[in-house]
């Protein structure tokens, strides 16, 4: 809350960082990096829509546990918590699987013989 006068004046963080200067991302890496879940990145470029298919078909090739926690972490943006009631296990469990199946998309990604041309690019 801000004050005026010394009353209060409402007002969204958003606000605040509108008045921020933008800062363009220097490479399609960083657009996609800080583009939040499931936003395009601030400068779309074909090689980012090109990588975020890359992803979602490499997604598709998990198991159906590790489809279903990445798609429920970075698509929905639940928490552990909620994740682990769903999967009927604790919090900190459910972490542990976050971090497996985020893992097993790291092998399927870097199997894909697509991403290695992204990945070799910035070398």
């Amino acid at each position: 809350m801000a004050y005026e006068n010394g009353r209060e004046i409402p007002f969204a963080i958003d606000d605040l960082l509108d008045l921020l200067p933008l800062q363009e991302p220097e490479n399609d890496w960083q657009a996609l990096m800080e583009a939040p879940p499931g936003y395009e990145p601030a400068t779309p470029k074909t090689a980012i829509a090109e990588l975020v298919d890359i992803v979602r078909d490499c997604v598709e090739l998990l198991l159906p546990q590790d489809e279903y926690i990445v798609h429920s972490i970075a698509y929905e943006r639940i928490t552990y918590d909620e994740l682990g009631q769903r999967l009927g296990v604790s919090a900190p469990h459910a972490w542990r699987l976050t971090q497996i199946a985020y893992s097993h998309l790291g092998e399927v990604l870097m199997i894909d013989g697509r991403i290695k041309k992204y990945l070799c690019h910035d070398e």
